[in-house]
């Protein structure tokens, strides 16, 4: 039964068995990941899985940028990218609270971020808006701060995706990418954060990378070399270590309980989570010296759990109102850093051009937010001249995609309106790296972030309204 505790199933609303699950935590799992469903629906279930199980579940969520990510109508917060813009640890810093406060709300109490990646691969398909920098220091700096918020609000963390996917050119949701850095310059860059904060982390999360100057043959989350070599004993690592998610293409025809017996004490999300609860048992029951290595990880997942409970968050006080102000002070101290040149006039018509792929049918909060405050605004109607042309991306990195930034199609169609415009700004609500190739451009906005405040309070700003 303790065994399981190694298992952490993941739970996504629409797609998941209620009665599966139900099962999974009766069997003694030691926790579940979840994906989606309204704030009421998770709230429910995981009362009733923390019921039924024969000890304390340790509940965990992606909730990078706030829990608006997964469910609606709750605040979608500023992205790493652009609180790494703004350069503020006491934003960052907010932002931790403010997640874990709500996500305690609602019963999950382990948090998988900080991400730590580097933003050094413009093109990286996965990272992208997710990394606070490319600088190694910045990012072990603001990560510090975002997970002090994490513990100041109840929650536990997760700092990932060791040992650094920044510099990757593939999705690990649809293959194996591989890293290609020498060892020194992975010391020196992706693992630095790891170096300084690893007496902070709760739990490392192991990536599925084929890290060459590491481990030639074997993924970074099914790696002894990197999990008990470099991670244990050369970083002296004491904490939980936490595979990725187990459902991804870049682990095809590899056998969950494999990643145990390098080094991992969590199985997140594997595919069949009841045909690994058998294979683990077997496993166990076939290689005696695998218990020391069982009871390793359950002693953790125990310290974390008393670490937790030894939290004692503040009470939530208009959250709503404090996410606004986080917006709002994230979006002055980005405008003021980029100090944008863009001559915004009542006066003049304003052609704008959303470039995502899947255009919205009703106008962004930015837009609205522009025609509240009296401005002119006309969709672009392509080869057609234009005085002021205000392009607009809220596209950024999506788990399974495997690109990113704009398609050849979404450039010509960019260029084609730039080269009809006197005057052109292009505003980036998802990734930065849009502009690459671009010319003739006014202006550039790489925002990163498409929050409804954040969108507003940018908007009031360019605007001339936003005062503090």
């Amino acid at each position: 039964m303790k065994t399981n505790r190694l298992i952490f199933p993941g739970f996504w609303f629409g797609k998941s068995s209620v009665e599966e699950a139900k099962e999974l935590a009766t069997l003694g799992v030691g926790g579940f990941c979840f994906y989606g469903g309204t704030p009421e629906e998770l709230k429910s279930l995981i009362d009733i899985l923390q019921n039924l199980a024969p000890h304390q579940l340790l509940m965990a969520a992606d909730y990078e940028t706030g829990l608006g990510r997964w469910h609606e109508n709750l605040p979608i917060l500023p992205t790493n990218y652009t609180l790494g813009l703004a350069n503020r640890e006491d934003l960052t810093l907010k932002k931790g609270f403010l997640t874990a406060i709500q996500a305690r709300e609602l019963g999950i109490n382990w948090i998988f971020a900080p991400v730590v990646d580097l933003a050094d691969t413009p093109n990286n398909p996965i990272v992208n808006t997710r990394a606070f920098s490319a600088d190694a220091k910045t990012v072990a700096r603001l990560a510090r701060s975002f997970s002090i918020g994490l513990s100041d609000g109840g929650c536990l963390n997760c700092f990932k995706h060791f040992p650094g996917h920044g510099s990757t050119k593939q999705d690990s949701h649809l293959t194996l990418p591989e890293v290609t850095k020498k060892l020194s310059a992975l010391k020196e860059e992706d693992l630095l954060p790891y170096r300084e904060l690893i007496t902070r982390a709760d739990s490392i999360m192991v990536s599925h990378l084929l890290v060459k100057c590491l481990d030639d043959k074997m993924p970074a989350s099914f790696s002894k070399k990197i999990m008990q070599g470099l991670l244990r004993k050369t970083m002296y690592y004491k904490g939980l270590i936490v595979t990725d998610a187990l459902t991804m293409k870049a682990t095809n025809g590899l056998n969950p309980i494999d990643a145990f017996k390098a080094g991992a004490d969590v199985l997140l999300c594997p595919e069949e989570p009841f045909k690994t609860i058998k294979d683990l048992e077997h496993a166990i029951k076939k290689d005696s010296n695998l218990k020391e290595r069982i009871f390793y990880s359950i002693s953790t997942q125990e310290m974390m759990i008393a670490r937790l409970n030894a939290m004692h968050p503040l009470p939530s006080r208009n959250i709503e109102i404090a996410c606004k102000q986080l917006d709002k002070e994230t979006a002055y101290s980005v405008l003021q850093k980029l100090n944008p040149q863009i001559n915004l006039n009542k006066r003049n018509n304003i052609n704008y051009l959303i470039l995502d792929e899947k255009a919205p049918t009703d106008l962004p909060p930015f837009l609205m937010t522009l025609k509240e405050n009296g401005f002119k605004l006309t969709p672009y109607k392509e080869g057609k001249q234009s005085t002021f042309l205000l392009a607009l991306n809220f596209d950024d990195y999506t788990a399974f995609k495997g690109t990113v930034n704009l398609s050849e199609k979404q450039k010509q169609l960019l260029q084609k309106a730039i080269d009809k415009s006197k005057n052109s700004t292009l505003i980036s609500f998802g990734s930065p790296y849009i502009d690459e190739g671009i010319k003739g451009l006014s202006s550039f906005l790489p925002l990163a972030s498409k929050g409804k405040d954040f969108q507003i309070a940018v908007a009031q700003h360019l605007s001339g309204f936003l005062d503090f």
